[in-house]
């Protein structure tokens, strides 16, 4: 246990100071953008690990529309996006698609959507009584794509440093608030067409830039962007050809240097993050990349598995024998959506159905494998974690309570009672579960 507590700690001093947010170690207080610091879904401190519909849940806020975007907090707010689908368009039509063998005329069965007017919006909740202290209408008009029914125009999360909320909806815009919703900026990237399924990217902060991963169909057009956080000035711009991505890159400390590392399913990318160069390639993931890439042990883990099962441990930094990029590689567990987690010195896998795997992530080493949460369940947000527990939510909205390490156990079951796609957020001692119609705070 005593080893397990220090990796975490050492896990979390990382996040910290590689996230590039100046977030002091003290802050608690702050889930800043997806999966909290630097994208590793780890909490600082303790929180609830038990609450159902009628115990431990301070409050629950109505938040009209959907969205899977997940909570971010920052003091004493807590932002989430939404989505409100509302009259049809007559007339009004989806962008011609590319089919994987590059010709137009894909569609995807599950496409829905565009044939509705949209309305985007975010809000800013009070982190102890759910009370909303304002919502701002960021975009109103016709979608420029479809979404996969599954999926919804308020997926990707808000990225916040503290002074701006940066929300970004794909073709719908790019846009900074401060904390107090008045709106800094916006900026039109142009339609984002990604097969019909919708958004799903998030915002990451670095230093002063706000970066976006913006890869669309089958690699035209296709580009990773910084933006000055003040004033949203586009600093630097690189193209792309990587099909559609659906993954938030992260920022890794290698070898004495930054490195922006950005999934594919042709490549995994490493970027100078202060000026877009490239600095290594590695092999993508094949399937969608939809989970989000993390790190640990000096290693960088991308998971895909909408079709083909990926896992990729890579190495980063500068290596004299490229050759020497894959430390290993696993074919089973990987979600279709859902990101892995690297906590108390291990690597941990959710399958769409919630089958747990728990791997070394140093030599891909098998420590469990099948370990299964109580109920039929399946599985779209991804894990978090703190102190000796691992939260995975059910679409149902059934949190489980995991213990870490090399032992699969099932410590509780805890309900809010409605379904849950959205990540949790962990901060302030709650935590925060977005739901199908509330927003949830849990003490």
């Amino acid at each position: 246990m005593r080893s397990l507590l220090a990796s975490c700690v050492l896990g979390l001093l990382l996040s910290v100071r590689i996230a590039g947010l100046g977030v002091p170690r003290l802050a608690a207080d702050h889930w800043p953008q997806w999966r909290g610091l630097n994208g590793a879904g780890i909490g600082e401190g303790a929180y609830p690990d038990r609450w159902s519909p009628t115990e431990h849940i301070a409050w629950k806020t109505e938040i009209p529309g959907k969205g899977h975007s997940s909570p971010v907090v920052w003091g004493d707010r807590v932002f989430v996006t939404t989505a409100i689908e509302g009259a049809v368009i007559p007339g009004w039509k989806a962008p011609v698609h590319l089919g994987f063998d590059g010709k137009p005329g894909y569609v995807n069965e599950a496409s829905t959507g565009v044939g509705h007017m949209l309305t985007l919006k975010v809000y800013a909740v009070q982190a102890d009584t759910g009370k909303i202290l304002w919502e701002r209408t960021s975009f109103e008009g016709p979608p420029f794509d479809d979404r996969h029914r599954s999926n919804t125009y308020a997926s990707p999360t808000i990225a916040t440093d503290g002074t701006l909320v940066y929300a970004f909806f794909e073709s719908a815009g790019f846009y900074a608030y401060d904390v107090d919703g008045t709106l800094k900026w916006k900026l039109d990237l142009g339609g984002m067409a990604k097969g019909g399924l919708g958004p799903g990217t998030s915002p990451l902060i670095y230093e002063n830039l706000v970066i976006l991963q913006c890869d669309q169909e089958m690699g035209e057009g296709s580009f990773l962007a910084a933006f000055d956080r003040t004033n949203g000035k586009e600093i630097w711009r690189v193209s792309r050809t990587m099909r559609r991505t659906w993954a938030t890159p992260i920022i890794v400390s290698a070898a004495g240097r930054d490195e922006l590392i950005a999934s594919g399913a042709e490549a995994v990318i490493a970027y100078d993050p202060k000026t877009g160069k490239e600095l290594w390639t590695g092999p993508g993931t094949v399937s969608h990349p939809i989970p989000s890439i993390v790190t640990g042990r000096g290693l960088v883990f991308a998971t895909a598995g909408s079709g083909a099962k990926v896992v990729l441990a890579l190495r980063p930094g500068a290596l004299q024998d490229a050759d020497g990029r894959v430390a290993w590689r696993y074919n089973k567990g990987a979600a279709y959506v859902t990101s892995p987690i690297f906590y108390g010195g291990y690597l941990y896998l959710v399958s769409d159905a919630g089958i747990m795997t728990c791997l070394d992530p140093v030599t891909g080493a098998i420590q469990y494998e099948g370990g299964r949460v109580p109920v039929p369940a399946t599985i779209r947000s991804s894990p978090v974690a703190f102190g000796d527990k691992i939260l995975l939510t059910s679409e149902d909205g059934d949190t489980f309570v995991i213990r870490a390490g090399p032992k699969h156990e099932v410590l509780a079951t805890n309900s809010v009672d409605e379904p849950v796609w959205a990540s949790l957020a962990l901060a302030r001692s709650m935590v925060f579960i977005r739901g199908e119609r509330h927003l949830f705070g849990i003490r």
